[in-house]
């Protein structure tokens, strides 16, 4: 059955989308894996007989996108991205157009406030990576949801000067993790798997040829990191120690003090884990695939070698105007 693209737009509440229907130029939705902030621009026609309200900055828009049956309109298929806070608009005199620009709205605008907190760690009581996230989350009424893999990892004491939302962002970075606030759940798992907390696979969205409007792809060859080495301190011992994961050359030296041994080679593997998989990447243009996600997996077939496979979706934007429904993909190698 054919087909057509189809959106519905709600503003602090209310359906907008069929008194803008034919009015809307553009709708755009960007999604990037961890706590960045997904991005909306909604483009709409401005006509001078009959002027757009302009919004204020505490509206909010939800957006939903996908396909609708011609015969019915039926939006069932639509796939929610959630709200978005209005964050500024623009207005063109030439093309008499609107244009409004959000961020995904937040759980709550205490995360990014910046603040002073001691979280303290010794050897009778390390600090955990778990009970961190976990004290995290409950401050914002969510609940911590950490993959097995990260839940044991010891911190060494940390002095916060900086918001909960940065303090998170940078303890992701340090594991190859990503932290991302799903629904009421506060979830910080490896970058790069596409599995769940509980180490399921996602399910993937396979994409062959004909779907496909272009692709690139970059493979680096040049020599990347064979090793990588972090430190640690030893309490027995009152000194600095090395941990060392790989055994070539050239080497990447973390260059931070971990809480202990076993957290200092989590922390190299999972950098040699990350560079290895940053130097494959391929950006592919479909046919609108809403079910594709920041975070997700895209299986591609029937391409080529170098193309075909299970990738990482690093970053996705979803757009729908008057040439119909896209999807671009940003992807890099899949973690097994």
């Amino acid at each position: 059955m054919y087909m057509t693209p189809y959106f519905v737009l709600n503003a602090n509440g209310k359906d907008i989308s069929q008194s803008l229907m034919d009015r809307v130029v553009s709708v755009r939705v960007r999604q990037k894996s961890g706590l960045i902030s997904d991005t909306c621009i909604i483009e709409i026609d401005d006509h001078r007989e009959n002027p757009i309200q302009l919004p204020s900055s505490d509206d909010t828009i939800s957006i939903a996108l996908g396909y609708a049956q011609e015969a019915t309109d039926d939006a069932s298929q639509l796939i929610n991205f959630g709200q978005f806070d209005v964050s500024e608009f623009s207005l063109d005199g030439v093309r008499d157009t609107l244009t409004i620009f959000g961020n995904k709205s937040i759980w709550s605008k205490g995360l990014q406030i910046p603040l002073k907190f001691s979280w303290l760690s010794d050897p009778d009581q390390p600090l955990l990576l778990k009970n961190l996230v976990d004290k995290i989350a409950s401050k914002y009424g969510l609940q911590a949801k950490l993959s097995s893999k990260l839940n044991t990892i010891e911190l060494p004491a940390i002095e916060q000067n900086e918001s909960d939302m940065q303090l998170l962002t940078r303890l992701a970075s340090y594991y190859d993790a990503i932290v991302k606030i799903i629904d009421d759940f506060l979830v910080f798992i490896p970058r790069g798997t596409g599995k769940t907390t509980s180490g399921k696979k996602l399910k993937e969205v396979t994409l062959v040829r004909e779907q496909l409007l272009s692709w690139t792809a970059l493979n680096t060859q040049y020599p990347g990191y064979k090793s990588c080495q972090a430190w640690y301190h030893d309490f027995i011992t009152a000194s600095r120690k090395k941990v060392k994961v790989g055994s070539d050359k050239p080497c990447f030296d973390l260059n931070l003090t971990y809480a202990n041994e076993v957290t200092a080679k989590l922390a190299a593997k999972a950098r040699l884990t990350h560079a290895n998989r940053m130097a494959k990447s391929i950006d592919l243009k479909f046919i609108g695939e809403p079910n594709v996600i920041a975070g997700g997996v895209i299986k591609v077939e029937g391409v080529r070698d170098g193309i075909d496979g299970r990738w990482f979706v690093s970053q996705v934007e979803h757009s729908i105007d008057s040439k119909g429904f896209v999807s671009q993909a940003q992807c890099v190698l899949l973690t097994e």
